[in-house]
């Protein structure tokens, strides 16, 4: 009697290339036998102690699923029962996990806050197609890029509630899919309370928290103590960890991850809209510190203010909440200002230099033209570019993309590194990421390998403030 072939699913698909297995769930890329296509695979082990008929009514739930057609959301393409094995055919995997990516990039406020707005269309399909209750943890997030724009895609099928109703047992690890993450579940989840769209919003108020500040909001010394945290504690301040994010950005996720289901956004239509309220009004502030920037370097500027509409807070913290005034306005004024002892900026429109010297060549001025600068190299491939581009003298490419940040404060230079990959030093030190460090004429900066020195204009020469 031949051998059955292990690696033939369904009589279809031929497994290639095993990527995970474990306890009862293997995933791997496999041969569609009647159309070549490469596919996704996930095969679930049936404990022999199951009944048949109960497995097939857990599947039911992949009819909807294979309806749902979106970008933002891996497609279902076929599942069935091959013996004691569940299979379920996907589109084939593509792009990195989202969780690779927090671990490896810097991910600007803009960036963040477009990878959210594509969470939440992927979310809006999953719930118009009925499904809700999603396990959103990064490593079950893809992002690819097309072009130089991202694309983020909800991989999620619902094998946490499956491998909970074949009673697996898992290993209590972060990246076992049986395992509840206290770190990325929303309160009813833990108290044992009825789950719905509402939980899902809260996942997708966390990654958002964590896109835009590259933390988790609530890590205990224990996954009881992140429980407690997660049910319990206030959200903290954005501001502690993103100087830029505004008090409208808090309290749009405030409202998103609020403890009771209740309080959130009522759909991720009403989120989504609500980011895209915050976006463009994040737009017009960059635009108008953009225009304060040129009016400061003719000399003339005399600040700018970008006001968020009482109607557009409304959308984004709820009609009945009651936002403080530094909620309401989002002012960019210059301060009162006890002046240096040299004109900043300069006749020339600098307000400072970085210096680099190399042997047998004459020193290179770089101007810092701006009050806040980031520093990095140029990305041809996303079409990103930093304020200050250093990629001619970094032959290397030891600077990231953004790499650290200079802000003239009226009456100092500040320099705080933006979790580079190679490092920022200050006068040989290391900077801690997102911690802002005083800069002082004649420092010595590193940023990765490049080494250069920091000029307050008029200083050295004199001659300059004329």
């Amino acid at each position: 009697m031949p051998q059955r072939d292990t690696r033939l699913i369904g009589g279809v698909y031929r497994i290639g290339q095993q990527m995970t297995t474990g306890g009862l769930l293997t995933t791997a890329t496999a041969y569609n036998h009647n159309t070549n296509d490469v596919v996704g695979l996930y095969v679930v082990e049936i404990p022999p102690t199951e009944q048949l008929d109960a497995i097939h009514a857990l599947l039911k739930p992949y009819e909807k699923r294979r309806q749902i057609q979106s970008p933002h959301v891996l497609r279902v393409l076929d599942w069935g029962i091959d013996g004691s094995r569940i299979y379920i055919a996907t589109d084939p995997p593509r792009g990195l996990t989202l969780q690779h990516v927090l671990d490896t990039e810097n991910i600007d406020l803009e960036r963040a806050i477009e990878l959210c707005r594509h969470l939440l269309l992927g979310l809006q399909a999953l719930h118009a197609g009925g499904s809700t209750g999603l396990d959103l943890r990064p490593q079950l997030i893809t992002v690819d890029t097309l072009g130089i724009q991202d694309r983020v895609q909800i991989d999620d099928l619902g094998l946490r509630s499956l491998l909970h109703a074949l009673h697996y047992e898992g290993n209590q690890r972060p990246d076992d899919l049986g395992y509840l993450d206290p770190r990325y579940a929303p309160p009813e989840y833990i108290q044992h309370q009825p789950i719905g769209p509402w939980s899902d919003i809260y996942q997708v108020g966390i990654l958002c928290f964590t896109l835009v500040t590259g933390r988790l909001p609530f890590v205990g010394r224990t996954p009881a103590e992140t429980g407690i945290l997660q049910t319990t504690t206030p959200l903290p301040k954005i501001r502690q960890f993103k100087h830029n994010a505004t008090p409208a950005l808090q309290a749009l996720l405030e409202r998103a991850m609020a403890k009771a289901p209740a309080q959130r956004f009522t759909s991720a239509d009403e989120f989504l809209g609500a980011l895209d309220t915050l976006q463009q009004q994040l737009n017009s502030v960059h635009k108008a510190r953009s225009n304060q920037d040129v009016q400061e370097q003719h000399g003339n500027g005399t600040g700018a203010t970008a006001a968020i509409a009482q109607k557009d807070l409304e959308r984004i913290t709820g009609p009945q909440a009651q936002p403080s005034t530094e909620v309401e306005t989002i002012r960019i004024t210059r301060k009162p200002t006890t002046p240096l002892n040299v004109p900043i900026p300069n006749a020339q429109g600098a307000y400072a230099y970085l210096c680099h010297e190399k042997k047998g060549e004459l020193p290179q001025r770089i101007a810092i033209t701006r009050r806040d600068m980031i520093i990095g190299r140029l990305d041809p491939k996303r079409g990103v570019s930093p304020d200050l581009d250093l990629s001619h003298i970094d032959p290397n490419m030891s600077i990231s993309r953004q790499h650290a940040r200079i802000r003239f404060e009226d009456t100092f230079f500040s320099l705080e590194d933006l979790k580079s990959r190679n490092k920022t030093r200050l006068n040989d030190l290391a900077l801690t990421p997102l911690k802002p460090e005083l800069l002082t004429h004649g420092s010595k900066l590193a940023f990765g390998s490049v080494l250069l020195r920091f000029e307050v204009p008029g200083m050295d020469h004199p001659k300059e403030k004329a």
